[in-house]
């Protein structure tokens, strides 16, 4: 066992150690990648993160006697979760922690401690901090890194998780592709069969018209996911996060909107993968990191990318007709698209379990589940 305290974040040398703890126990894994650090630091500033204009979270470390970090966990009340869903259900998050049960232990309990205190009567998570950011724990996959916006956590972890009373809630699927040969002869020809659906058309997204396009696609995303698990829409602040990160990070020809008579009825939205470009940065801690950083983003490129938005409107999900016609048209754009840029990986991210014709249409592409993401819930009696 080891020895350690659990204190709250609060002062300068907590949240140091908070944003340091990942690093610290994982810096042995060789798949690790170290978050970007400004954007960690992020989540906890009420000023700076739009999850607190809907919640409260508090935060932990746990720290050994020289005062390094072993542990850390957040605990979250999501306002608007819980008025769409009609529960009191709270979050926990930001969870790493060394192979210790005692460390898991009191890290999860003082998170469960608040949760109850704040009316929640079930603890959900890992969320860091919203369904909308990074979600769930690795339980398979950890052979290779993590994508962007996608955590990467150690074995131990699920297993501490579980001990601790947490079971499965809902698993969620990474799927990996490479595109370098394009895409299969049966998607292709599938794909094709949008051009025989009167008024569809499929193109990129139009940098020149950006307010625009964006619009579109949260259109699609808030319509196509409604009804799936956990699924709350975007507020304005996080609609303008995303419209940042868009602008900052993207390539414009990895985004396809499918229209029908000059409605928007899909979108894809691929980013580079940014982890690529950060491994062995530190998070890019230093203006030097952050040089590094964007030469090997901006001039040496980066050979991944996630699909982390899709989605079919859904007054065609229940059309065969039309419905996998436009999700296969937009999967063939995709892989074209990558191989036509040189990007060795594509990863599709994150499916639910249960979500078949999402997943159906991932295979039919020829893409393969390496990754499964966790969230767990447990009862706060």
């Amino acid at each position: 066992m080891a020895e350690f305290k659990v204190l709250p974040v609060g002062d300068k040398a907590t949240r140091r150690a908070f944003l340091a703890a990942p690093g610290r126990i994982l810096a042995g894994d060789p798949n690790f990648v170290a978050p970007l650090r400004m954007e960690a630091a992020q989540r906890l500033d009420p000023k700076r993160h739009p999850f607190y204009e809907y919640g409260e979270a508090a935060f932990w470390v746990a720290v050994d006697p020289a005062g390094r970090p072993v542990g850390r966990i957040s605990a979250q009340i999501n306002r608007n979760h819980q008025a769409r869903f009609d529960n009191a259900e709270g979050h926990f998050g930001c969870l790493v922690a060394i192979d210790d049960p005692h460390v898991f232990n009191g890290l999860l309990g003082e998170s469960e401690a608040w949760l109850k205190a704040n009316g929640a009567d079930v603890a959900v998570g890992p969320a860091s901090l919203s369904i909308n950011e990074e979600i769930g724990l690795l339980v398979e996959g950890f052979d290779t890194p993590p994508m962007l916006l996608m955590g990467h956590d150690p074995p131990w972890a699920g297993g501490h998780v579980e001990a601790a009373g947490y079971a499965k809630a809902h698993d969620l699927i990474a799927y990996a592709y490479d595109p370098s040969n394009g895409p299969p002869a049966r998607l292709a020809a599938y794909g094709a069969k949008l051009k025989d659906i009167p008024g569809a058309s499929i193109r990129a997204f139009d940098k020149a018209h950006f307010d625009r396009d964006l619009a579109l696609i949260l259109g699609v995303f808030n319509d196509a996911w409604s009804e799936n698990w956990g699924f709350v829409p975007m507020t304005p602040a996080e609609i303008k996060g995303m419209a940042h990160a868009f602008k900052a990070l993207a390539d414009f020809g990895l985004i396809f909107i499918v229209e029908i008579d000059g409605k928007a009825v899909g979108m894809a939205v691929s980013l580079p993968n940014v982890n690529e470009a950060l491994r062995g940065l530190e998070g890019a801690g230093s203006v030097f990191g952050l040089l590094r950083l964007l030469w090997r983003l901006k001039v040496g490129g980066v050979k991944s990318a996630r699909v982390l938005l899709m989605g079919v409107a859904k007054a065609l999900q229940a059309d065969l007709a039309r419905g996998p016609v436009v999700g296969m048209a937009l999967v063939n754009a995709l892989v074209e698209a990558h191989r036509e840029k040189g990007y060795r990986m594509m990863e599709l991210s994150w499916i639910l379990e249960d979500n078949a014709p999402m997943r159906r249409l991932a295979e039919f592409g020829g893409a393969t589940a390496y990754k499964t993401y966790r969230v767990y819930r447990k009862p706060l009696s």
